[in-house]
């Protein structure tokens, strides 16, 4: 359904109203027409009111809209925004990027001049905390990762693939699957002049502890297309066993070299990313049972006409 707009910004957020309050004020500052673009920004079910931040853009000439679901992770949350888009393009914004003021322009103005391109990727830069071995941010400067962070995709393409796989709950590994079944009509192509920031977080035994939960869905990855985290890394022949492998020894083995060659120059760090990296073998061995033996789920249409919509409510 495309309307009066050239591209739909689609932000899924749960919660975190200040970093998406950074977003939509880097989104609303682009250098192009603001009536070239709307943003829809979809909660995923957050227990803090996101109207108040939504509202206070509202004498901004860029029109925005707040659909709201109930908590079901990210890929649905990205899907209410595809179901609900007005344009004949689709740009993913993660909540807690900062966007380059040429973003929407350099996206739009690279399929407008590739008809071949099915979607274009922005560069992924990390920003803010110090960068070092415990600290930690998606980076793609110079694209193939597919991050939702900042992308860009044909609407008609994201309804022929069925949208996001509303199977992966969590931020990890459903842009990459997206990324998969849209190669299969077409070229991804790169921006360098599109570019977000995102921030530097501390890593904890925590963190690592909820990384694990990952392996399910590269599980699914590697079953269904038999690739090993990316396109173009396949495999090989027993896709749960090079999971497993993977979770328990190859990981874990690169993190310690990782923490050995830092020790000069930040010991302390390097010693603690040594720990976390033998717990990332604990973390392996909790994830092999999925891993293994749970099954890889079939997929499915999760944005046609037959797909009932989840939002509660919007803000015009």
């Amino acid at each position: 359904m495309n309307g009066p707009f050239r591209a739909s910004v689609v932000v899924p957020v749960r919660n975190r109203p200040d970093l998406l309050a950074r977003t939509l004020e880097t989104l609303t500052s682009q250098d192009c027409p603001p009536d070239d673009y709307e943003i829809i920004v979809c909660d995923d079910g957050s227990t803090d009111d996101l109207t108040a931040v939504v509202a206070r853009f509202a004498g901004s000439p860029v029109i925005m809209r707040l659909e709201r679901q109930a908590p079901t992770g990210p890929a649905a949350a990205r899907n209410l925004g595809i179901r609900v888009a007005r344009a004949p393009v689709v740009i993913f914004v993660d909540s807690d990027v900062l966007v380059d003021p040429a973003l929407i322009r350099s996206l739009m103005g690279a399929l407008h001049g590739h008809h071949e391109w099915q979607g274009a990727e922005a560069g992924l830069h990390p920003v803010g905390e110090t960068a070092g071995i415990l600290s930690d941010a998606p980076s793609s400067p110079e694209g193939g990762h597919y991050h939702t962070a900042a992308i860009a995709y044909r609407s008609d393409v994201l309804r022929a693939v069925g949208g996001f796989d509303e199977e992966f709950k969590l931020p990890a590994c459903e842009d990459v699957e997206l990324a998969v079944r849209v190669l299969e009509h077409g070229p991804i192509g790169f921006v360098p002049s599109a570019k977000v920031w995102h921030p530097r977080r501390r890593v904890t035994a925590l963190t690592h502890w909820r990384w694990r939960r990952h392996w399910r869905y590269e599980t699914i990855l590697a079953v269904r297309y038999g690739i090993l985290a990316f396109p173009g890394k396949p495999c090989g022949p027993l896709p749960r066993s090079r999971v497993a492998w993977s979770a328990v020894v190859t990981l874990p083995a690169g993190r310690l070299l990782t923490a050995l060659q830092s020790f000069a120059g930040a010991p302390k760090d390097a010693c603690l990313a040594a720990l976390y990296a033998v717990f990332d073998v604990l973390c392996g061995l909790s994830a092999l049972p999925s891993i293994l033996f749970e099954r890889v789920p079939e997929r499915r249409d999760y944005v046609g006409d037959s797909v009932r919509g989840l939002a509660t409510g919007s803000l015009p």
